[in-house]
């Protein structure tokens, strides 16, 4: 489990519940949390007081809240299924022009380093809304996940293109060949934004940039997305009994220190 509390997919689920259900408190998200990923998918879930939904119409509504998080009015409004697609790539062609255009300012180490971190966690979200779509038996999952699956494909070849043809620090002078490098890439992803979402280029074309990230054993048709998301809450749910663990055992030897201190006190010795 990464140390990020972002990294969390509890957490990004808890954050989502509460984006739609403002009104949960903390006890009860635990519980909704926790049923969303493991329960029957005819298991009535409640919400509050007046709210319960089947187990696999939550993991739809959840799954399509992460996969749209900017959609504020509707979340089934076609528009914003890829609002933030064409915002990826507008950032990357802008880095990847601001980091070889001959110097590498703070500012332009800082925009990196901020966009690689949220491709990071939008990746990590979108494999767990995989998951939910995976289980969630809705007749449009099939088509979402093929959505969803093309998105995370992308922010791949986002991640390595920056950190192959940019650099990390900043007050750096950047040369002529660097910028020859990165000219084909920053040309393809500026070709992607005046295409529909979903329009490639050839296959020739990506294997020539050495990015493609379409033949990833978890990005295949039948890969087990579900099976996927047990498996990162289950890491998670252990590492924090570990870390439980370990504190009441920090906690039960600075108890017995004191309590050696207090006796030493008492005998003199």
């Amino acid at each position: 489990m990464s140390d990020n509390p972002d990294f969390r997919i509890q957490k990004i689920f808890a954050d989502t519940v509460f984006k739609r259900y403002p009104d949960v408190d903390a006890r009860r998200m635990k519980t909704i949390v926790r049923e969303l990923v493991f329960a029957p998918s005819d298991r009535m879930i409640k919400i509050n007081e007046i709210k319960r939904l089947s187990a696999e119409d939550l993991r739809f509504m959840i799954a399509r809240e992460l996969e749209c998080p900017f959609e504020e009015v509707n979340v089934f409004k076609q528009e914003s299924d890829v609002k933030e697609y064409f915002e990826w790539l507008k950032k990357t062609t802008n880095i990847l022009k601001h980091l070889n255009d001959g110097y590498v300012t703070q500012e332009d180490a800082d925009e990196r380093k901020a966009f690689l971190s949220l491709v990071e966690l939008r990746e990590y979200a979108l494999m767990a809304c995989l998951g939910l779509y995976k289980e969630s038996n809705a007749p449009s999952s099939q088509s979402r996940m093929n959505i969803v699956r093309y998105k995370v494909q992308k922010l791949r070849e986002i991640r390595s293109a920056i950190l192959f043809l940019t650099r990390e620090e900043s007050s750096v002078v950047t040369t002529k060949s660097e910028f020859d490098a990165a000219k084909p890439y920053y040309q393809y992803f500026k070709n992607l934004q005046g295409l529909p979402f979903g329009y490639d280029a050839s296959v020739e074309k990506r294997k020539e940039l050495g990015i493609s990230h379409e033949n990833d054993n978890d990005l295949a048709q039948d890969y087990d997305y579900y099976k996927h998301l047990l498996n990162k809450v289950l890491d998670e749910m252990a590492a924090l009994d570990e870390e439980v663990a370990k504190g009441v055992e920090e906690r039960q030897r600075q108890k017995k220190n004191k309590s050696s201190d207090k006796m030493k006190e008492f005998t003199g010795r």
